[in-house]
């Protein structure tokens, strides 16, 4: 017998939430819970809310490490995935990659990057509805959905790491 998974917008947002607190202590099985959500046949449905998951955590998490900028948004830039590091993790897994697929792979990375501070100051300045518009857009525009959804993961990820790390309790914020 087949488990129906729930995809209520209730039900996607404890998923996510629990994607994030997994992946703090164990990147791996976070990343897999990720991806499972991250590669259902469901995500243009669930795409946004899990976007507007990784938006509030990451609003969160900056605003409790004080980290906002003189606007006071939040400075998503200190919190992104590094751009060398990732280009340098890509060429390790596959040795074989052509110099035209890594500048397409920088290109992707700088794009989502940009990408990801523009969704957090829309959901900073305009809410959740107007980032989730955002979002539409972005992978209306781009064609891909997933690339942005890892960079939300990955920034998120690192923010609560930070929060969990600045708190003698150790819990996220």
């Amino acid at each position: 017998m087949t488990r129906s998974r729930s995809t209520s917008k209730a039900d996607i947002r404890a998923q996510c939430q629990k994607v994030i607190s997994v992946s703090i202590n164990d990147h791996f099985g976070g990343y897999e819970a990720f991806a499972a959500l991250r590669n259902s046949p469901d995500l243009p449905r669930i795409g946004p809310v899990m976007a507007e998951v990784f938006a509030e955590s990451i609003q969160k998490g900056c605003r409790v490490l004080g980290a906002v900028t003189a606007g006071d948004l939040p400075n998503v830039e200190a919190f992104l995935p590094d751009e060398r590091k990732s280009i340098a993790r890509a060429r390790e897994a596959v040795p074989g990659i052509t110099a035209q697929t890594m500048l397409g792979a920088r290109r992707i990375h700088r794009t989502n990057a940009r990408a990801v501070q523009d969704l957090i100051e829309t959901y900073a300045t305009h809410g959740p509805e107007k980032a989730r518009a955002f979002y539409q857009q972005q992978t209306a525009t781009e064609g891909s959905a997933s690339n942005l959804l890892m960079m939300l993961w990955a920034t998120a990820i690192t923010v609560q790491r930070q929060v969990q790390g600045a708190r003698p309790d150790g819990k996220q914020g």
